[in-house]
């Protein structure tokens, strides 16, 4: 079966109608595409199924009536405060500039700040509360999510009363057994 190709652009046209922007109207139908692409469309559109065709039609749709065409396709290299600049330029995402009106609010959130990145600071003065050694804060060198925020350091389960006798002590941020004596907050 082959596809009509005056049909397919009748109705991308007709699909994308509302969007005054030409450059917006090219990124939306690129990222349809794009899509085309990912799903291993054939590159000639009079060689798609009805199947493929009204999944591309679909996804026009979709992102003709969302903000994503607004957003540049370069935005992945982009530093975050230029990302941020260009989605608010674009009306994508509101201005949360804090306009400190109410310092009540900017003293709250403050707080807040300063608690969250006093929490993540790396710390060597951990000690374990079961034998006295130090603790290791592995929070910036964690694999994945399962591998503990702090290790003790002793690895012998004599000397350590915390150690499993298969597993070194170990505590995640997450859990309600952090030792109180250091100071981390949970969230």
């Amino acid at each position: 079966m082959s596809q009509d190709i005056q049909f397919i652009a009748t109705t991308v046209a007709g699909i994308t109608e509302h969007i005054q922007d030409i450059d917006e109207r090219k990124i939306v139908i690129g990222k349809a595409n794009d899509y085309a692409r990912v799903k291993n469309f054939p590159n000639d559109k009079t060689y798609w199924s009805d199947e493929q065709l009204d999944k591309y039609f679909s996804m026009l749709e979709k992102l003709s009536g969302t903000m994503e065409a607004k957003i540049p396709s370069a935005l992945d290299q982009m530093s975050l405060d230029d990302k941020v600049e260009t989605l608010v330029e674009a009306d994508i995402v509101e201005d949360i500039t804090p306009d400190n009106s109410n310092p009540e609010l900017s003293g709250v959130v403050g707080d807040i700040v300063n608690k969250m990145e006093e929490a993540k600071s790396y710390r060597d003065d951990l000690k374990c509360p079961f034998c006295g050694q130090m603790v290791y804060d592995n929070r910036k060198s964690k694999k994945g999510d399962k591998s503990p925020d702090f290790v003790c350091s002793t690895n012998d389960p004599a000397i350590c009363g915390g150690h499993s006798g298969k597993w070194r002590k170990s505590w995640w941020l997450d859990n309600s057994d952090i030792p109180k004596e250091w100071g981390i907050e949970q969230f």
